[in-house]
């Protein structure tokens, strides 16, 4: 997940009527098709969050995800889904997985009764439970970093919730903006065996998740129905402003402790959109701008999705206020990178991905050339080695895959077998569709895509992902990538 991305269902759509309407001609539609691109780009995290709670979190979600060959991510409200393998090139999902942590996932309800979860003492490898809120913005997190490597039991509330909880459980973490909310953990795998492998399982197995109500006892399983999105994709004019409005109204935001966001509900109002709201009392022009506004303003985030952030020798640095973008007021960062491109995405203090489609001549890579990527001894990612901080550099092909086949699609810098540099300290990381056989200490090949049949689109971008990065990499965004230079032509 890159950050996490999402699993693309648009060809899934579960369809609703969309009668004909007319327009009167009094300029309803213009009105609400241009707030309507404003109030989609705000509120898509509210459509997709729900359609993924839904996929994720209901058996009949779960049995739709299976009928269509969507990731089966099953895990009822209040409980773990836990990935048990790396990310590699046999599963084909999409979605830019990183190959260096396995992921947790969670979908929590709040409202009712505070979730403490609980973490073992990990102190030999990276770990992180990233806490997002239903508005894609992070809220809080436990891990090497925000908490230490110690054992412990952490209090997820809502902000009026001001109970006392037992003296083991810590009520040190920020309270969510909504009660609604979903956990994104990573466990840090150090090397490829099998055994390093079960001992990261055997950590997932320790993330519990229980309701204050049953502490320290067995939870209580949720009992009540996940909201149904109307539509399972977000290309449905009518039930993207369906879903939002209900979602809002289930979830509504710009509550305390987030920036106050009322004057501008108090203006999507004005179309039908936002918490109690209901699209079928507008009138036909503006039903008709909405559904123009739908369409369109998923085609901009789209495109807003790419090319964002500073660009340093061809790699794109993600904004600052990436992960808390909406507390930010940057809504188009917040739907476009956070939501779109990932449900979520780290702050940088936590992690930091900067990916390259580019070479150093700014042409499109792709696996008819072979280039080169060198770290001199003095330019590696810079990261908290005592919070297990590393780095790593992944390959994907177009479709935001591992490439089919390959065995060479990263190279993690924890990894021993990453270990040996050359003679001056650097490491050499050489991009191409074939092997050239054996290269000089301290290089290594990545493995680019080829052209078939069935693959025309050969061309491919990289993700360097920084863990616990210094601020050099995460605050200042001082730290220069070395260029990917094209060495010469695979053909």
């Amino acid at each position: 997940m890159s950050n996490t991305r999402q699993p693309d269902v648009s060809q899934f759509s579960i369809q609703l009527p969309q009668r004909t309407l007319t327009t009167a001609g009094n300029g309803d539609e213009e009105y609400a098709y241009s707030l309507g691109i404003q109030a989609y780009i705000y509120g898509f995290p509210w459509i997709y969050n729900t359609q993924l709670r839904w996929l994720w979190a209901s058996e009949a979600g779960q049995k739709f995800s299976i009928k269509f060959g969507l990731p089966d991510l099953y895990a009822p409200i209040n409980t773990f889904h836990h990935s048990r393998v790396l990310a590699n090139p046999n599963a084909q999902t999409g979605g830019s997985p990183n190959t260096d942590t396995l992921y947790s996932t969670a979908w929590l309800e709040i409202g009712g009764d505070p979730i403490v979860i609980s973490v073992p003492a990990v102190t030999d490898r990276y770990f992180v439970i990233e806490m997002v809120c239903m508005d894609a913005d992070n809220f809080a997190y436990v891990g090497c970093y925000a908490t230490g490597t110690k054992a412990g039991n952490f209090l997820i509330a809502r902000p009026h919730w001001n109970g006392t909880p037992p003296d083991e459980v810590l009520d040190i973490l920020p309270r969510s903006r909504t009660d609604t909310v979903f956990l994104l953990g990573r466990t840090g795998v150090n090397n490829s065996s099998d055994a390093d492998l079960a001992i990261a399982n055997a950590i997932q197995d320790q993330y519990i998740l229980t309701p204050l109500s049953d502490w320290p006892g067995p939870p209580t399983p949720w009992a009540k129905p996940v909201m149904v999105p109307y539509g399972a994709d977000y290309n449905h004019t009518v039930g993207a402003w369906k879903t939002m409005n209900e979602a809002m109204t289930q979830n509504p935001p710009g509550l305390p402790p987030g920036i106050n966001q009322q004057q501008m509900l108090k203006l999507f109002a004005t179309i039908g959109i936002g918490p109690n709201q209901d699209v079928a009392q507008q009138s036909d022009g503006r039903r008709l701008g909405l559904q123009r506004a739908a369409k369109e303003g998923l085609e901009l985030l789209k495109k807003l999705s790419k090319g964002r952030g500073k660009v340093v020798n061809g790699w794109n640095y993600p904004p600052l206020d990436i992960g808390r973008a909406g507390q930010n007021s940057d809504f188009i960062t917040r739907g476009a990178l956070q939501s779109l491109s990932g449900i979520c995405a780290n702050d940088p203090e936590e992690a930091v991905y900067i990916n390259a489609h580019v070479d150093s001549d700014g042409k499109t890579l792709n696996g008819d050339n072979a280039y080169s990527l060198t770290f001199a001894a003095d330019n590696f990612p810079s990261f908290n080695a005592s919070m297990h901080g590393f780095w790593s550099v992944t390959l994907y092909d177009s479709t935001y895959n591992l490439v089919s086949g390959s065995e060479n699609y990263s190279v993690n810098g924890y990894y021993p077998e990453f270990q040996t540099k050359d003679a001056q300290g650097g490491l050499t990381i050489v991009i191409q569709s074939t092997d050239s056989g054996n290269l000089p200490a301290g290089s290594y090949w990545l493995q680019a895509p080829t052209k078939s049949d069935t693959n025309r689109d050969n061309s491919f971008f990289l993700i360097l992902r920084v863990y616990v990065p210094l601020p050099e990499i995460s605050y200042t965004q001082s730290w220069e990538p070395p260029r990917i230079v094209k060495m010469n032509s695979n053909a």
